[in-house]
């Protein structure tokens, strides 16, 4: 976002994180509060690159504040939601270095509070202001669309055992669906109040979908040995597949696969608005910075 005023930025992120700290009900009796479990997962930190996404995209197309917090919040809130609940199904305990939600209330008290952030994340969409509150059905249903997407996506992915035979277009399919959503969707909503066409918003949204499916190569190369026989990981999935075919090294084959992805990703956006572009640049950038060994494929 190098043509943005990131003092700006930073500092819609501040109002953005304070209207994420209001959510997670309140107790009613002597429980600890799903509000208080929110804030303590919150401050384990986090990127917020989705927000980010969010307000810089608002921001170059002038959307007015109300409207670039709405998308901003709403996204985040959907995307921690998601975190909360990975935590449980993956089983761990910690999330970047603190105590994940689940190893602290339960199970069953996380499963509540990322069943509320989704439902929260709906009622920030009802706090556009006017004329941009008239695309506010439109925007449920690509939020909804969204979680059905990641929800089907993540029960492939729960569902994959080591016996079960899986090729990489199945692979592909899986993580499109588990981690493009969340990508694509602060850059299409914000798309979708500047006035973007059904056929833009579809194309942000398979640009992500590349971007989601490169970041987890890059991941699933990183975690090899720990995912072996334990996680679906696509490093394993390629090996396999080498060995039924012609031996093609399968780190070679991922790095391939990583960078067709980021290509088509552009591909995807070259003929949208520049902001469109810049966000997706702005992912891949965030992208060889947290996996620096795939630079040079890129």
């Amino acid at each position: 976002m190098q043509t943005y005023d990131l003092s700006l930025i930073q500092q819609d992120l501040k109002i953005m994180e304070q209207r994420l700290n209001e959510y997670g009900a309140n107790p009613i009796q002597a429980e600890t509060s799903l509000n208080t479990l929110f804030k303590n997962h919150l401050s384990s930190g986090g990127s917020r690159t989705r927000a980010m996404l969010a307000v810089a995209a608002g921001r170059a197309t002038n959307l007015p504040d109300d409207a670039r917090f709405a998308v901003a919040t709403s996204i985040e809130l959907l995307h921690q939601a998601s975190l909360i609940h990975d935590d449980i199904q993956d089983k761990d305990a910690l999330r970047r270095g603190q105590a994940a939600v689940w190893s602290i209330a339960g199970e069953s008290s996380a499963i509540c509070l990322g069943d509320e952030l989704i439902g929260a994340a709906y009622e920030e969409l009802s706090k556009l202001p006017a004329p941009y509150i008239n695309e506010l059905p439109r925007l449920i249903v690509m939020l909804s669309k969204g979680i059905s997407l990641m929800a089907a996506g993540q029960t492939l992915d729960c569902q994959w055992t080591p016996a079960t035979p899986i090729t990489f277009h199945d692979y592909e399919m899986i993580v499109r669906h588990k981690s493009g959503p969340l990508l694509g969707l602060p850059i299409a909503m914000i798309l979708t109040l500047a006035g973007g066409t059904d056929e833009h918003i579809e194309q942000v949204l398979a640009g992500a979908s590349s971007i989601g499916v490169a970041y987890q190569l890059a991941d699933d190369l990183s975690d090899k040995i720990e995912d072996q026989d334990s996680r679906l990981n696509g490093y394993w999935v390629l090996a396999q597949q080498a060995t039924e075919q012609d031996g093609t090294d399968p780190e070679t084959e991922l790095r391939r696969q990583f960078e067709w992805h980021l290509n088509n990703a552009r591909e995807c956006v070259q003929s949208l608005p520049p902001f469109c572009i810049q966000a997706f640049e702005v992912l891949i950038q965030a992208l060889h910075e947290k996996y620096p060994s795939f630079r040079v494929a890129a």
